[in-house]
């Protein structure tokens, strides 16, 4: 049963445009959710819609999301994928594919997300190739997906060798990002969340200086210094301003880098390291925590660097801690491990890699370093 929000206000809606003339509503606020009818109107789908999603979410939410969708307008079906990254995988990409062949879907009709960045991947990746691409409308279930997985285009599935290096570029028309949803996600995974949106906050200063994003009263970081450790959760009244936020960097920052040749590379903080974490934990690692642990040594390398002072190691360190993710690689991977899969990444070149490092000062970020793989191992 889903524990229903105590704090509720507005929901905010933006029509957001890409330099690919590519239009994406984003609804964010509690109830978006129930603008899903509606939002399949006004993007022109056909009568099929396809629902994925996974059982921890569908347990709670799918039949809420079914009962806004009217039987009278619109075929719908649906299919449980498995949770976690294990739905991110050729095998579950075909079923889909032949799930929409059987039931005759075209060009006009949607497949709608329902959960984790997971199945948002899976879904985008499944929506862009099949007859070259179907409606996507993405509905976020957790914090990750929220501030990050559902927002700017990209899709990907796992190959045995590393995380989503089969992908495409493909934008969403819609993302419903509803706070009440949040209300039944395990702590693990909300935690997780925190260590995405805290790096939202140490690229936020270069974010505003680059794109049209506006620096708010507070900076993300003071305003997560003073919320996190304090009973922090889904219905905190301050939650869906920093979401909102979150979405907003990234919206513009796409909107000017839509494919990754430049800019949209400050998206990556804390993300080189975390993916290979990731890897080599087999994804019991979660995404959010290994990317703390990766915004922690980036940081740490810039120190070495003399790039940025010690106190902002040691406030990245407080920041993690507040929200009760680590520091440190686990035990038992190796850092020879990490730098071997960070040399599969897509962003290296011969013997070195492109990071993405805090400079100067935290909210500050040079996004185009290129770093020997052997020095960032001694740092590691």
């Amino acid at each position: 049963m889903a524990h229903k929000a105590r704090h509720r206000g507005p929901v905010i809606t933006m029509l957001w445009n890409t330099d690919l003339e590519v239009k994406t509503r984003v609804a964010i606020g509690i109830g978006a959710r129930q603008k899903l009818s509606n939002i399949l109107a006004q993007i022109g789908s056909g009568k099929r819609v396809l629902v994925l999603c996974q059982p921890s979410t569908a347990v709670h939410w799918l039949r809420d999301l079914l009962s806004v969708l009217p039987q009278e307008d619109y075929q719908v079906t649906t299919l449980e994928v498995p949770d976690g990254e294990a739905c991110k995988s050729t095998d579950w990409l075909i079923r889909i594919w032949e799930h929409l062949q059987e039931r005759k879907f075209d060009r006009r009709d949607t497949i709608v997300a329902l959960g984790g960045g997971s199945v948002t991947d899976l879904a985008g990746f499944a929506a862009s190739t099949y007859l070259r691409g179907l409606n996507l409308v993405l509905v976020p279930t957790s914090l990750l997906g929220m501030v990050d997985a559902a927002i700017g285009g990209k899709t990907g599935i796992n190959l045995q060798s590393g995380k989503n290096l089969a992908g495409t570029f493909y934008f969403p028309k819609a993302v419903l990002a509803d706070q009440e949803l949040l209300s039944t996600l395990p702590e693990n995974q909300f935690k997780s969340g925190i260590g995405e949106i805290i790096k939202y906050g140490m690229i936020e200063d270069t974010v505003a200086k680059t794109t049209d994003y506006e620096l708010g009263p507070k900076r993300m970081l003071d305003v997560l210094d003073a919320s996190l450790g304090n009973a922090f959760e889904h219905d905190d009244p301050g939650l869906s301003g920093i979401i909102s936020s979150c979405i907003k960097m990234k919206l513009f920052v796409v909107a000017k880098d839509p494919q990754e040749a430049n800019l949209r590379r400050i998206l990556n903080l804390g993300h080189t390291i975390g993916h290979a974490i990731e890897t080599l934990s087999d994804y019991k690692v979660s995404h959010g925590e290994a990317v703390g642990i990766g915004l922690f040594l980036d940081t740490k390398y810039s120190v070495k660097q003399k790039r940025i002072d010690k106190a902002a190691l040691d406030k990245v360190e407080e920041l993690l801690a507040k929200a009760g993710l680590s520091t440190s690689i686990p035990s038992g991977i190796s850092k020879e491990k990490v730098v071997n899969v960070m040399g599969s990444d897509k962003k290296r070149e011969g013997q070195s890699i492109k990071l993405v490092l805090p400079q100067t000062k935290l909210g500050v970020v040079d996004y185009d370093v290129t770093v020997p793989l052997s020095d960032l191992s001694k740092t590691l």
